[in-house]
């Protein structure tokens, strides 16, 4: 069984699928835990995303100031210095 997420913002209609593995895991999560749904799957794909930005990505993100501007800060909490920096 799919479980169908809507996306909320209304301009931006995008659906995806969870799979009963991920579904199991996700109700498991839920029933042992005092979170709500919406805010584990919002702070799933935030860890997920923010796991995968590249040195690059995350340069890039700092200077943005377009529609789809998120605050680095957070992202950049996460690394160290040297990673930032292009040292390493």
């Amino acid at each position: 069984m799919m479980r169908k997420i809507k996306r909320r913002k209304i301009m931006a209609k995008r659906i995806f699928s969870i799979n009963d593995e991920t579904d199991r895991l996700l109700n498991y999560y839920l029933n042992h835990s005092d979170k709500e749904w919406d805010l584990v799957i919002n702070e799933a794909i935030k860890s997920y995303v923010c796991d995968h930005l590249t040195q690059r990505q995350v340069h890039e993100a700092v200077k943005h100031t377009g529609k789809d501007a998120f605050p680095a800060n957070e992202v950049l909490r996460t690394f160290n210095s040297s990673w930032i920096n292009g040292e390493s």
